[in-house]
Formats: C-alpha cells, structure tokens, sequence
C-alpha cells in the first residue's frame, strides 16, 4: 500500500544532502525509579525487543520517485536489530558526555533503504538517569508532531507500568476532521485561531487562495524592504555571518535549561510574551558569541521561527508548520530595548499571517520558503545570501510530569536540521516547570559552540537586573 505525501513533506526529501540530514530529536532525559533494580534499563530493552509490531511512521518505506511517497511495510520486514540500540556512557556520565554521543548520533543520515527512524537507550547518567533519543525525519513529523507522539507513548501515572514502545504506538494516518476553534502554536506566541482538517475544495477556490498567497508575499517583502516597517522581515534580508556558508557533516549538540517561572517573571515585567523572552536572550548571546569573533554584523540577525498550525489533538503523520521571519535585535546592545524590538518584529511578523485565510496558509508558506528550498536543491546554499541566518524554535511540550514504567521524565530536547547557508538552529521545548534549549551546530563553522548555552544563561540573568527582577 502506498501514502502519498503533501508537497511540503515531500521537498524535505530534495533539501536533504549527504552533509545536511533532515533528521530530529527528540532527547528525553529520565530518572529510575526509587525501587529500580539494578537491571532496571537493561530489562526496559529487552522488553522493547519483544515489541514487534509497528505503527506508522515506523512502517514507512520511501519510495523514491519523481514525488516521493511511502510503503507501508508489513511487521516482517522490518528489522528491529538496526532500528532500536542500546549503548553506555562512560563514567561519570554527564551532559557533556551525553552530549558528544547526541553529536555523534546527529551526524549522519538516516538509511533510505529503510523505515527512517532510529531509537537509542542510553544508559550510564550520573544521579540514576538514562536517556531515549528518537531519530525521526521531518519528511514525517514537525517538532509538534513529536511532542504528540511523546504525549501518546508516556503516563501521567507513574504508578503505570506496561508502557508500549513508541512503534507500537505511532502517529494517527488520517488528519483530525473534526473542527477545532483554535490551534496550537508552536513557539508559544498564539499566532491566530487556526481550524482542523479543510473541507475539500474545487479548483477555483484553490485558485483564489493561491492568488492571496502570491499577493500577501508579494506585500511583505515589499513592505520590509520599504524602510516604511522596520520590525518586519522577509526571507533573504538576514546579514552574513560566520555560520551562514557551507556545512560540513558532524554536528555539536549543547543544552541549557531554566525554570519556566525565570521567564514568566521577565515576560510579565516587560509586557511581552515568553517566547519574545526567548528570542532575546538567543540575540543577546548570538551578539556576545558574535562580537567575540570580530564577527558581528551592524544588521540585526534574522530567525527563521516556525508556527504550528497542527489543530489541537492532531496526531496525524506529515508535517503542519508555518514560519514568520524575526529580528533577534543582535544590533541592539541594551538588553530590555533588545526585548521590546524583538516583541515589535514578532507582532509584525504574525500579522501578516493572521491576515491570511486559513485555506492560503500551506500555499504561502510554500511560496515563502521555496526560494531558499531551491537555493539548497541546486547546489547554492551557503554561496548566496542567507534566506535567515538561523531557525529558532519554541516547541510547546506537556505541561503535566510524564513517567515511562515508572521512570520520571526529567527534561525533553530537540536536536534539529542544519542546512547549507544555516550552519545553527536553537529549539525551545518547555516541560512542566522549566524550559529545555538544545544548540544545534556544524562543528566546522561554530567553534565553542558551548559558549552561546552560557551566554543565553548570562543574557537572561542581564534581563532580569535591568528590569529590576529579584532572583
């Protein structure tokens, strides 16, 4: 049986090359139960083992045509063996190790000739830990998509025990039908009611919608290259940087984390919202790592920040994203100025696309991206201007504590897709009470690349002083 996949899912396929996977996280951090045995991870794998049942996307076979498609495979032909492994840190087992393996792992591609996705065991955490990476490839799921495949396979019970691996759990095959008044957004910024699955619809409406998109980034990119509209960006307006040329292969991962309340507090004191929180602190250390290079440029860097338009309750396979092009304000050295400059080129940025009906939004974010798509697909990317000089990403995680058989979900990070002429991407994930910042890099193109968790912890901590928050 064949799947046919949507024209976004599909150019995934044409964007990635051997030295630039388009493959994800997640990285789930967990705690052994207080009774845990010794054996405890070794017993969870041999478990998993006995798991042999598989649900999409983890039957998924690509098809490799003019458009691509999947196969759906039968449980038979699919080989358990190469797709989950089991591995150890060695002692002490911190995040600095973990790290150098989450590196490792992020490095290379995933094999097409099979289901395209890995799932690593990592045993060996210092304070009683082990880890689950998932590999997944965004030809199948956005980071949304994740976070809902994440909700499907653990418990808010932790007394729960029996829980299913996540290819015996997998994604939903169809889109939800049912309406839905407002959907979720990816970085936490509420761009707008979005509804569920669109009724189907003849050529002539496509048509109209088609022309809205046209006529909509045809205003935006006029508009932001005016000078008329200062906080707003388009697509290849991003100044040249350090990380924004040609990628090499092997990655380096770094994480930072924060209690959510840190945020909030900020958030709160300068009349913003907590992802506007995020994307500054990302500018002030971007800045900092920048200006230490003799590299930072007069021109505010660009983000790339996708939006989940995924209904609420969708669980469905493919991805549902759009994207809004930010100022990080990195041109912008007092860090509460940075902070409301940030605010003014997110709000500029979600207007435009709250003025689109919803019927247009998949079209122009096609045509909004496509450009830099094709950049990467000729060969191009990192020779030209950069479309943004990075993607920076809020994932909206559980808000309630998860446990797997009895084992405490402690933080969830997002390693993330590198692209020729982006060489850095910073995913956002909140959990519970805290927020979860992974560093995805090029190893050639940022050196120290540990420095920017640290300066995002510092620019935090300059926020706060300025606007007068007691720690």
């Amino acid at each position: 049986m064949a799947v046919m996949m949507k024209p976004f899912d599909a150019g995934w396929f044409y964007v990635e090359k051997p030295d630039a996977p388009a493959h994800f996280g997640p990285l789930i951090i967990l705690s052994l139960p207080v009774d845990a045995p010794p054996t405890y991870v070794r017993d969870l794998v041999e478990q998993w083992r006995q798991c042999q049942q598989f649900q999409a996307p983890f039957n998924y076979l690509l098809r490799r045509r003019l458009w691509p498609s999947w196969q759906v495979l039968p449980d038979d032909e699919i080989d358990l063996e190469y797709h989950f492994r089991h591995s150890a840190l060695p002692a002490p087992g911190g995040e600095r190790e973990l790290g150098t393996l989450i590196s490792r792992l992020q490095s290379y591609r995933l094999d097409r000739r099979r289901p395209l996705w890995e799932c690593h065991v990592i045993e060996g955490l210092e304070n009683r830990r082990f880890a689950i990476y998932l590999k997944l490839h965004h030809g199948q799921l956005d980071g949304m998509g994740a976070a809902r495949l994440i909700a499907r396979i653990f418990s808010e019970d932790p007394a729960q025990r029996g829980a299913m691996p996540p290819w015996c759990v997998g994604m939903s095959t169809a889109r939800r039908k049912t309406e839905t008044a407002r959907s979720e957004v990816g970085p936490a910024v509420q761009a707008g009611s979005r509804t569920g699955r669109r009724p189907r619809i003849g050529w002539l409406p496509r048509l109209l919608s088609l022309g809205k998109a046209v006529m909509a980034l045809s205003r935006l990119k006029r508009d932001a290259r005016s000078g008329r509209h200062p906080d707003l960006a388009a697509p290849f307006q991003a100044p040249a940087t350090p990380f924004n040329g040609r990628i090499g292969s092997q990655r380096r991962f770094a994480t930072q984390r924060y209690e959510l309340s840190r945020l909030k507090a900020v958030a709160r004191a300068g009349g913003v919202t907590i992802n506007d929180v995020f994307l500054a602190i990302s500018g002030g250390a971007l800045r900092r790592y920048l200006g230490e290079l003799g590299a930072i440029p007069a021109q505010s860097l660009v983000g790339q920040v996708p939006v989940s338009v995924r209904p609420s309750g969708d669980a469905s396979v493919g991805n549902s994203i759009a994207f809004i092009y930010a100022r990080l304000r990195s041109d912008i050295a007092d860090p509460v100025a940075r902070l409301h400059a940030v605010r003014a080129s997110m709000e500029a940025g979600k207007a435009r696309h709250e003025a689109l009906p919803a019927s247009a939004i998949d079209t122009f974010t096609l045509l909004l991206v496509g450009p830099y798509m094709m950049q990467i697909i000729l060969g191009l990317g990192g020779y030209l201007r950069p479309s943004a000089n990075l993607v920076i990403s809020n994932v909206t995680g559980p808000r309630q504590r998860l446990y797997f058989n009895g084992a405490r979900v402690e933080q969830i990070y997002g390693p993330s897709v590198l692209f020729h002429g982006q060489a850095l991407n910073i995913t956002m994930s909140s959990y519970v009470d805290e927020i979860n910042i992974g560093f995805t890099g090029c190893r050639s193109s940022l050196p120290s690349m540990q420095r920017l968790a640290v300066y995002t912890g510092e620019a935090l901590e300059e926020l706060e002083a300025a606007l007068g928050i007691a720690l």
